[in-house]
């Protein structure tokens, strides 16, 4: 909406509240009250500017970053004091090496190093961390996991950004961005429970509104017909990237997910977490819609959340297939690790598949009740059960490199290779799934949305996932990486926008 002379467009639909609101502005506008919102309003409230986050939940802890684990940061003071520093030099050469040159090098590293920056906001307003182990491999101890609970953390950044003079208006819809003789100059936005329309003026506006995981239509034109378990909130459904491109922003390249790392998926699963989602992260067998192996199953237990990840969103739906030994091997076992034998090459299944007993219940008559699960005689029923034409063909082509010790389709290492040979047979159907996605729009090295020329839109930015530029498909292998990118990203927005402020 153009907003010229300080007059509303022909045509707009105001309420009388929103034109007594109008002309009270604030300094910064910032869509969304998650991760990258949160950090970018902190920090320009406590420069002394006044801003104003807009979030379409009822309450604070609806966004993946207040639900999230921790994140990745570099240059900590945790990880000084526990003697294993992670400078942002080491953090940056591997996340830019795993995105081979596909996201902006001098953005990622520019975001990388307010790692301390944010450490220090979440010290200040009282959320405890912990360093975690290098679970994933990665060769450091980045991941910087959150001791206060989900909902008591955000309740806590809230309550340090109105001591800094910030405010969070919970239940409003950002709708429209806000032009002023070219220039976006604030946000049009609805309230959730009364329809009335407030119009924020600032300076500048930051969307940072999490992503598309709650639209099946954007989901659809990335990554086709297929289901994406949305694991994450809903709430974020593509309209701050919309509104970004709507003023003139273009899409970067890279599109994806953070992907579930608990287990497959299915949306047949009733809401729940069911033991035998399991089978996914087993390094057993898998095959695609058509019963061929699609990848190394290695590479879904060591890298679930990325490479592997990634491999289940191209084939859109899975298979695992099992036989009785392999069935019954694993839920004897005292762990995954365990029942391969305590491999030591095999790093990640020490860190992450040696926890002990699997934590979610079975139960595997519910489950085939589902449509998800199946227990048969033979491969023969199997196939014929989910339709899968080469299943027949490739368990036998799989039991044979079994027996040689040997896998020659994929590589996966000779102590994964379990042979599908004694009846029962067990086959689960699986989806890929998501806890939220990557891709969005462009920007440069200072969060601000490019047009299709390549140049800055005068006061607009975009951070966390609604950034394209700083997150690379498949997601990184860091654990933490997509929290922790959000986090920084917020600040490198803040940090811009008060280097470059004028009366």
């Amino acid at each position: 909406m153009d907003i010229t002379n300080s007059k509303i467009s022909a045509g707009a639909k105001l309420s009388p509240a929103a034109w007594r609101l109008f002309m009270e502005h604030t300094d910064v506008v910032i869509i969304g009250a998650g991760g990258a919102g949160m950090m970018a309003a902190l920090t320009l409230a406590k420069a002394g500017r006044s801003c104003v986050v807009l979030e379409k939940g009822k309450h604070l802890s609806v966004s993946n970053a207040a639900r999230a684990g921790g994140p990745s940061l570099a240059d900590t003071l945790l990880q000084e004091e526990e003697n294993c520093a992670v400078s942002a030099e080491m953090l940056f050469r591997h996340m830019y090496g795993f995105s081979r040159g596909t996201v902006d090098g001098g953005l990622l590293y520019r975001c990388i190093r307010n790692g301390r920056k944010v450490e220090a906001l979440l010290r200040e307003s009282g959320i405890q961390l912990r360093l975690t182990e290098d679970l994933y491999s990665v060769g450091f101890r980045a991941r910087h996991f959150f001791e206060t609970p989900a909902p008591q953390r955000w309740e806590l950044l809230a309550r340090k950004l109105a001591e800094y003079g910030g405010r969070v208006i919970l239940n409003a819809c950002a709708g429209e961005l806000l032009t002023e003789n070219g220039r976006i100059c604030g946000v049009l936005a609805v309230d959730g429970q009364s329809g009335e329309q407030t119009a924020y003026y600032g300076k500048a506006v930051i969307i940072a509104s999490g992503g598309y995981l709650g639209n099946e239509e954007m989901l659809k034109q990335h990554f086709g017909d297929i289901t994406v378990g949305p694991l994450g909130s809903r709430l974020s459904d593509g309209a701050g990237i919309a509104m970004a491109l709507k003023a003139g922003g273009m899409e970067d390249r890279s599109w994806g997910i953070c992907a579930g790392e608990f287990g497959g998926y299915h949306s047949r699963m009733k809401g729940r977490f069911p033991g035998n989602m399991r089978w996914a992260m087993t390094g057993g067998l898998l095959v695609d819609r058509e019963g061929r192996r699609f990848m190394d199953e290695q590479l879904l237990a060591d890298q679930p959340l990325s490479v592997g990840g990634e491999a289940t969103l191209r084939a859109g739906s899975y298979y695992a297939v099992l036989d009785e030994a392999f069935y019954q091997g694993i839920r004897s076992a005292r762990s995954v690790y365990d029942f391969y034998g305590r491999p030591e090459e095999w790093k990640t299944g020490k860190s992450a598949l040696d926890r002990g007993p699997w934590p979610f219940p079975e139960d595997l008559e519910r489950d085939i009740s589902e449509g998800w699960a199946f227990c048969c005689g033979s491969i023969e029923e199997a196939a014929a059960h989910f339709s899968l034409p080469f299943l027949e063909e490739t368990v036998t082509r799989y039991n044979a490199m079994c027996e040689a010790g040997q896998d020659t389709e994929f590589g996966k290492n000779s102590w994964l290779l379990k042979p599908v040979a004694k009846a029962p047979f067990y086959v689960f159907a699986y989806e890929p799934s998501a806890w939220c996605t990557i891709g969005g729009v462009k920007t440069d090295a200072f969060c601000r949305v490019l047009d299709k020329k390549q140049k800055p839109i005068s006061g607009l930015y975009a951070a966390g996932v609604d950034n394209g530029s700083c997150y690379c498909a498949p997601y990184y292998d860091t654990e933490g990486a997509c929290l922790g990118l959000a986090f920084t990203s917020g600040i490198t927005a803040a940090e811009h926008i008060l280097g470059n402020w004028s009366a």
